[in-house]
């Protein structure tokens, strides 16, 4: 068992025992994502739809690729809505709680 299934079961009997009576639905580690681990996804996620998208542009007249290529964006596209339910369902749509971008420090 790995470290995060062993933290997700305390949690989850935590939870269950009346430590998290704030939420009145049961904690379900298979619908959960953390904010920053969704964050992370819908970037990658993001690139793919964007390349897909860019690639049906590029070759509308290819009828080979076009099939494939809207595929791809339609399944980047419904996976980007996944991530953000079950980010949203964790946070109750709080947007405090989603990750912020990192400043980045001035060019020396």
């Amino acid at each position: 068992m790995s470290s995060l299934d062993s933290i997700y079961k305390k949690l989850a009997s935590s939870l269950e025992n009346g430590a998290g009576h704030a939420h009145e639905s049961k904690f379900d580690p298979a619908r959960h994502i953390a904010p920053v681990v969704a964050h992370e996804l819908n970037n990658i996620l993001t690139i793919i739809q964007g390349y897909a998208d860019r690639l049906l542009l590029k070759h509308e007249t290819n009828s080979a690729l076009e099939p494939h290529l809207k595929l791809i964006s339609e399944a980047a596209r419904r996976a980007t809505t996944i991530v953000r339910s079950s980010t949203q369902a964790n946070d109750g749509g709080n947007a405090a709680t989603r990750p912020q971008p990192v400043p980045q420090s001035p060019a020396v």
